[in-house]
């Protein structure tokens, strides 16, 4: 979600610009900053190397947007919102996601365009390129024959990095990958007070935290007498049947609980604190911390977890994650790990077979250990196929572990 210098001279609040904002903006001659660009039309640019030097530039500095449609002062400010003819705006909203995911490398994580419409001037819209601050970075371009370089952003002028400035890229990019992954750990640590932990219960737990976080200070005031707005989006996007969804099936309370800096959906067992069903934290920074109950009901054995409910519950709680994050304004990559843990800690997989589940031919009772994937939010947002491919990701390597080759219901 954009915050930039156009939003805090205008006073806008974070989120797509508006013709309203740039007309403000052209009033007080806005000139450009380190997260902002004028462009009158992109014509002033004939070689795509420079638009992606732009780009990358951009998200390996603190993220910004480029408006292509404003004429600029004598002085850099913001003159004149001319635009672009409508037809030739989406053109180049096209091209320019062209050259991003030709030209940049690695990709640039939510790297958007859109186009902006001038009610001011019918048939006219301004195209807007909006880049985060990128935890891929540093990203490179190619510029001469043979050779990629690293640019970023220094005021209003782009200019390469040095070799030192690269090391310590590179070295933020890592760092966070491990922060990440300890975060992810925390978060579903941090669950295991709130689960009943009886013998032969089985947890299956997601947690996910997004590489550029929605801000703490835009999270809604909860209504905890009612059902959650947030909650209740993430139920619209769960499979209708509540045979289908583990998570739609054993969750009925959508009235939030408050929490700190989260909210939290559970249905606690009276004076421990405790659930045996399901409980879910929707935290204000867009992560995502989830665990359902998915255990067999007779059992011989080794703890069993039948592998659809298994596999509902991995994909029901990528989609909670994806959903919340999307809602709260979350960007970049979101950051998945997935696991099954039970009191005794050595369980298997089964499938349904009459009066009891049998474990699976051939397969290994274990101890599963975590796994982890990512994917953008914007394109998991965008997609339920891309939702269930990444949850398919988590289930294969959970899966795997058990010496099972494939996933029941892929």
């Amino acid at each position: 979600m954009a915050y930039t210098s156009l939003h805090r001279s205008t006073g806008a609040q974070p989120g797509p610009v508006t013709a309203g904002m740039l007309d403000q903006a052209a009033a007080i001659e806005l000139g450009e900053a380190e997260d902002l660009d004028w462009k009158r039309d992109a014509d002033e640019v004939k070689d795509n190397r420079e638009h992606a030097k732009d780009f990358a530039a951009l998200a390996n500095s603190q993220g910004g947007i480029i408006v292509t449609g404003v004429a600029e002062t004598g002085t850099g400010g913001a003159g004149t919102v001319v635009g672009v003819d409508d037809a030739r705006a989406q053109a180049l909203a096209d091209r320019f996601r062209g050259v991003a995911n030709s030209m940049v490398r690695p990709f640039i994580p939510a790297f958007t365009v859109y186009t902006v419409a001038l009610p001011s001037a019918p048939g006219r819209s301004v195209v807007v390129v909006q880049v985060p601050r990128s935890p891929e970075a540093p990203h490179l371009v190619p510029w001469d024959k043979d050779s990629w370089r690293y640019p970023k952003r220094v005021g209003s002028e782009t200019v390469w990095l040095g070799e030192s400035e690269m090391e310590a890229a590179y070295r933020r990019r890592f760092a966070a990958r491990r922060d990440a992954e300890a975060h992810l750990k925390e978060l579903a640590e941090r669950l295991d007070p709130h689960l009943a932990g009886e013998a032969r219960r089985v947890w299956v737990v997601v947690t996910a935290v997004c590489s550029v976080p929605a801000p703490y200070d835009t999270a809604p005031v909860l209504d905890t007498r009612s059902a959650d707005p947030g909650m209740t989006e993430i139920f619209k996007a769960l499979p209708e049947s509540g045979g289908a969804s583990l998570l739609r099936y054993r969750l009925s309370q959508l009235a939030p609980r408050v929490g700190l800096r989260r909210a939290v959906f559970t249905e606690s067992r009276p004076y421990t604190g405790q659930c045996d069903r399901a409980y879910i934290e929707l935290h204000h920074d867009g992560s995502f911390a989830g665990a359902l109950q998915a255990t067999s009901a007779l059992q011989t054995g080794p703890t069993l977890l039948p592998r659809l409910d298994f596999e509902s519950t991995v994909r029901d709680l990528v989609t909670a994650a994806t959903v919340h994050a999307h809602r709260r304004g979350g960007d970049g990559m979101l950051q998945f790990l997935a696991t099954a843990v039970t009191e005794s800690g050595v369980l298997a997989l089964a499938n349904r077979g009459g009066q009891y589940d049998e474990q699976v031919d051939g397969s290994l009772a274990v101890r599963p250990e975590p796994v982890l994937t990512e994917a953008p939010l914007q394109d998991l947002a965008a997609s339920p196929a891309n939702r269930r491919t990444t949850a398919n990701r988590l289930l294969l390597d959970l899966t795997h572990q058990f010496a099972v080759e494939d996933l029941l219901a892929p």
